[in-house]
């Protein structure tokens, strides 16, 4: 089913775990915006880089098409990700990357192989249509453009919720609520096929994936906090997990009681109708319900939308802000001012909506924030609770620091080697390391 497609194209997207904004150091003699050749003088190919999968078909039959129109002379090859790390090693970068916000912006800048949009004398008309919390700067600069959004939310079976005795209209609201319920839900009987029932379910295999799992993890930690405390402190120099107020064990601590109820691995999805929820569902993953065991899943219907529990009742949920990031790689002044058209023509009103629609995100563009398709009730739990989101961490050291936690969440949750405590101490001591080097 499409879950295990999603899975590949997860992976394709690169380690996710870093920020939409970051330091990291401060890159000396920005550039100064300047009118630069005209890219319908530019007559030749360009590369553009986006995951595997629907992303690839949309923008050839969409995008490109109609693109070229404007620009024939222009050639745009459109490719996959899947071997992003090992080109740049070759120094063979695509033109433009439909890359993840936050550490790979902060990467490739960091090794000078970016263009900066703010070089580009028009590039203010297009960020006054962006809506700033999906903004920020990298080294004093603007290497990105914020394609599209996405975020996280609970979803929950109310045919589960129904039989194990609860109310399939009040979702739990605090951590405490959450494990009566996968408590009550883990109790049911087997279905007929004979697969057991669990309360929720987590994507173990995920944790050796790499860094960007932390992302699926996060609004659990903030929500522990009430979004007060990230990993690294605000300007990415230590850590800030350790700290008794982050309540990175108390995370730990839920971790561990949940997955009482859940299975091993994902091997039995939410999609399988035998799992009462799931804390880490992301806006993008709908398509996945017309797949459902049996007979397609419908949002409102046979599954509900609730934002991700709190510590206490009363506590706003946070969960994280997400999307493809689009990064024009250095070559010479008429293929970038070439690339710059293209990102351009990806963020006009209609070919962005077109965009959201079919690859399944959320809207950048503030002016289609208020679009009729967004205000449908499967899609407006997700663009609101965008409002009460984090943006990952963009620093050069996110990425280790999350290796380090999701290591050790294995020893903790699921070997139960380490107490909630000492799995703290370990990956600090784990993390700070990555600062020292």
């Amino acid at each position: 089913m499409k879950f295990k497609k999603l899975t590949a194209l997860v992976l394709c997207a690169g380690v996710l775990g870093s920020a939409l904004t970051g330091c990291g150091g401060k890159k000396e003699n920005a550039e100064a915006p300047k009118k630069g050749p005209d890219a319908k003088s530019y007559k030749g190919e360009i590369e553009l880089m986006v995951p595997a999968g629907d992303y690839i078909d949309f923008m050839k039959k969409e995008i490109i098409p109609d693109f070229q129109k404007e620009f024939p002379d222009v050639k745009v090859l459109v490719t996959d990700d899947k071997n992003i790390d090992t080109r740049m090693a070759a120094g063979d970068a695509p033109t433009v990357y439909a890359g993840v916000w936050g550490y790979q912006p902060v990467k490739y800048a960091k090794m000078d192989k970016l263009v900066n949009y703010d070089s580009f004398s028009d590039y203010k008309d297009l960020e006054k249509r962006i809506d700033e919390k999906y903004l920020g700067k990298v080294l004093d600069g603007t290497y990105y453009v914020p394609w599209n959004a996405t975020t996280q939310m609970m979803i929950y079976n109310k045919e589960l919720f129904k039989e194990a005795g609860l109310d399939p209209e009040k979702p739990p609201v605090t951590f405490d609520e959450f494990l009566e319920a996968a408590k009550k839900i883990s109790a049911l009987p087997n279905r007929k096929d004979g697969s057991k029932t669990y309360g929720t379910v987590f994507w173990n295999e995920a944790l050796s994936w790499g860094g960007w799992y932390w992302t699926m993890m996060a609004p659990v930690y903030y929500n522990m906090n009430g979004g007060k405390h990230q990993l690294l402190n605000k300007t990415g120099t230590d850590i800030e997990f350790d700290k008794p107020e982050a309540k990175m064990a108390d995370f730990f601590k839920f971790m561990q009681e949940a997955q009482k109820y859940a299975p091993a691995n994902m091997e039995k999805n939410f999609f399988s109708r035998s799992i009462g929820m799931w804390l880490q569902f992301g806006y993008g993953w709908k398509a996945n319900f017309k797949d459902a065991a049996g007979t397609p899943m419908e949002i409102g219907k046979d599954v509900g939308v609730a934002p991700i529990p709190v510590a206490k009742a009363g506590d706003k949920s946070v969960s994280t802000i997400d999307g493809r990031a689009l990064m024009i790689f250095k070559s010479n002044p008429e293929k970038e001012a070439a690339a710059w058209e293209l990102v351009k023509f990806m963020m006009k009103d209609d070919k962005n909506l077109q965009a959201c629609k079919q690859l399944g995100q959320l809207p950048t563009l503030t002016s289609l924030q208020d679009d009729p398709y967004f205000q449908m009730p499967e899609n407006k739990p997700f663009l609101d609770q965008l409002k009460s989101a984090l943006p990952n961490e963009g620093f050069a050291e996110s990425d280790q620091v999350q290796n380090a936690i999701l290591q050790t969440y294995g020893e903790i949750v699921l070997q139960k080697k380490l107490s909630p405590e000492e799995g703290v101490k370990k990956a600090a001591e784990k993390s700070k390391e990555a600062f020292k080097k």
